[in-house]
């Protein structure tokens, strides 16, 4: 089998969520049959990336996609319906190889990561192509919305009206869709679609979980430079910090991720708040804490540190959004909380439980374990292009 992965960003480092799954999905198939890896990058900061995947992919293809030209795209969008994200990664080097490509390869499956990336799978017409959504995006900026003001907030609405239609649009050109948990699906209005199913992320499983014992230390992770994270520590530590130390003054914050921005550095020292940055051993900092805390107010898909917490065993304190998307059911699994109100009261209710934190977070682990496991998502990964393939026999 020939496989072609389409990816608007080299999937290396695996340090944000969606390079988690791409690099995940990449290997996978890489293991299938023959791979071949188009993505755009950036050469000044991706080229420790490429050099790592040219000697892991046997075929890759890395086409340069400038700042400049992707901020020309999207100026050039100003007066056009199609999303702006689309637009910025239209590049017609890219378009040109990948036609010389297909010339010299027959190829009988096509991975497309992201909508952005949709008008070049469009190509690959004699392929099975595969469109992963991940997440429904126009979900994510609808909920920013209520966060923003002003152009931002104009923007995010005309962008998020744009997105949705285009959704919609491309659910009928391709082979099969996949959408990372039940409320993406539903957002993009696909539960009765026969071509899309739901195709999970997977995390790792620590031999070791979380030993219990109180060590007055709630944890956040992630991403440090996208804005739902960023909004999510600011609000930690600044809202729910201080109502929780009055009564706690020894409890810390810890804060860890790649690329903390300057807004996250900011936070350190600030009401018992510690930003690590990128550490060597994430599971090693969750096991070290007591309880994940994450008031995701307007994120879309399945948040994967929410699963690599609940994998340590460590309860979770999120929104509803979050737990729809795990199939995570409130007070078993996790806590839900509405606001940074429920938020303080359910991690006080926490603090001073110390059986409901080792209940919650021995039922977040089994959830993990039978839903989100490598093996479960590698089964129906091969479930999944075998039927597909098998539809062309």
């Amino acid at each position: 089998m020939k496989i072609l992965f389409l990816s608007s960003r080299i999937p290396y480092p695996p340090d944000r969520g969606d390079k988690v799954r791409t690099l995940f999905f990449l290997r996978q198939l890489a293991q299938m049959g023959d791979l071949s890896l188009m993505s755009l990058v950036d050469p000044k900061t991706d080229q420790s990336s490429m050099n790592i995947l040219n000697q892991e992919i046997s075929d890759t293809h890395f086409v340069k996609h400038s700042m400049f030209r992707a901020l020309w795209n999207m100026f050039k969008n100003l007066f056009c319906r199609l999303p702006f994200q689309v637009a910025y990664y239209h590049n017609s080097l890219f378009t040109k190889k990948l036609k010389e490509l297909l010339k010299v390869q027959h190829y009988d499956l096509v991975y497309c990561h992201l909508i952005r990336m949709a008008p070049y799978a469009e190509i690959c017409s004699n392929a099975k192509v595969i469109l992963d959504y991940t997440d429904c995006i126009s979900l994510e900026y609808g909920r920013r919305l209520e966060h923003l003001r002003g152009f931002r907030k104009i923007f995010f609405g005309i962008e998020a009206n744009r997105t949705a239609s285009y959704e919609l649009a491309l659910a009928h050109k391709f082979d099969e869709n996949w959408v990372i948990s039940p409320v993406d699906l539903r957002s993009l209005g696909l539960v009765e679609h026969n071509k899309s199913i739901i195709m999970p992320n997977q995390v790792p499983i620590p031999k070791l979980e979380a030993d219990y014992s109180f060590k007055s230390r709630l944890i956040f992770t992630g991403n440090m430079s996208v804005p739902h994270n960023v909004m999510a520590a600011q609000n930690v530590c600044r809202k729910i910090m201080p109502a929780l130390l009055r009564k706690y003054p020894s409890l810390n914050f810890t804060i860890v991720g790649a690329n903390p921005s300057a807004d996250i550095m900011s936070l350190n020292n600030v009401n018992n708040t510690a930003v690590l940055g990128f550490v060597d051993d994430l599971y090693q900092e969750l096991r070290s804490s007591d309880i994940f805390i994450a008031p995701l107010y307007f994120s879309a898909g399945i948040q994967n540190k929410a699963l690599e917490a609940m994998a340590c065993g460590i309860p979770v304190i999120t929104t509803p959004n979050v737990a729809k998307s795990l199939d995570a059911q409130d007070e078993v699994d996790l806590m839900i909380a509405e606001d940074n109100l429920a938020f303080v009261k359910k991690t006080e209710f926490l603090i001073e439980n110390a059986k409901a934190r080792k209940q919650i977070g021995k039922s977040g682990r089994a959830l993990v374990l039978k839903k989100y496991s490598r093996e479960a998502v590698i089964n129906l990964l091969h479930k999944r292009i075998d039927k597909l393939l098998k539809q062309g026999d």
